[in-house]
């Protein structure tokens, strides 16, 4: 492969190639230098000095040969890479997500990349009230007129821009909320809605707890994994909305499950964007 099919399919520069790393090691332990400069029709020496980049910034971890995911491919990426990561696929959920909010509801977003997203398309609400610990969904929705903002307080997380701890929790224990959007890095209905890092889960708990109705939101790469936690059950989740890459047969087994289940068309959403 040379270097103008490397173009063609989307890896021109070092920032390309470094985020198609880090979503390749969303869904595997690890890769070889050799592999991926074929994938990208570069030098091994290329391929190499892309790797101790990632290395130095904390997103890898560098092996013999190559590069795996840290913590067997649960670790936290920063947030900036993942929102890139199955970028296409997200804003089809979120756009789909958005659609369940009409003006005048009070509803919660967490601090994924997909409920950025989400924010983003909530904009021309009016009278909205979003809830959220995402610094980077609130800034989204800052100049939105129609939208006031509630961001509790907490410790700065700074790998998802969040606010966690007990000073974000105790607000919620007295708040009432229509609808909650999480994102998630792995479901199952036998352990519901899974992430990672436990500060942030016990947050995702308090604010689930003070939502009437918990929707998730996440793209199709989440449904065949598992993460550390679980911090909503299946039997808590009212609806999903993920893209129509998802495994029919798990979806249907959510819906057997009285679930409302939504796969938004990726191709929509990009001809959606295009028209735009």
């Amino acid at each position: 492969m040379g270097a103008g099919a490397s173009e063609e399919l989307g890896f021109a520069t070092a920032d390309d190639r470094m985020r198609y790393v880090c979503q390749l090691l969303e869904g595997q332990d690890g890769v070889t230098v050799g592999e991926l400069a074929t994938i990208f029709g570069v030098s091994e020496v290329t391929v190499r000095s892309d790797l101790a980049a990632l290395a130095h910034r904390g997103l890898i971890a560098r092996i013999r040969g190559g590069a795996r995911a840290l913590q067997r491919g649960q670790s936290e990426v920063a947030f900036d890479v993942r929102l890139r990561v199955q970028e296409q696929s997200k804003r089809a959920v979120a756009a789909a997500a958005a659609a369940l909010v009409g003006d005048g509801e009070a509803i919660a977003l967490d601090s994924s990349t997909t409920a950025f997203y989400i924010a983003q398309q909530l904009r021309d609400k009016h009278e909205l009230v979003v809830v959220t610990n995402g610094l980077r969904v609130a800034g989204a929705l800052a100049d939105a007129p129609g939208v006031s903002v509630i961001v509790p307080g907490g410790v700065l997380r700074p790998a998802a821009m969040s606010l966690v701890g007990d000073f974000a929790t105790a607000v919620l224990r007295s708040t009432r909320i229509g609808k909650g959007f999480f994102g998630a890095r792995g479901v199952s209905v036998d352990r519901g809605l899974m992430d990672l890092n436990p500060e942030e889960v016990r947050f995702k708990r308090e604010l689930a707890a003070a939502c009437e109705q918990v929707v998730g939101v996440f793209d199709h790469t989440k449904w065949e994994r598992s993460a550390l936690l679980s911090f909503v059950p299946a039997e808590r989740v009212n609806a999903i909305v993920t893209d129509d890459g998802a495994p029919t047969e798990l979806l249907n087994v959510w819906r057997d499950r009285d679930v409302r289940v939504i796969a938004a068309s990726v191709a929509s959403a990009l001809t959606d964007k295009e028209v735009a």
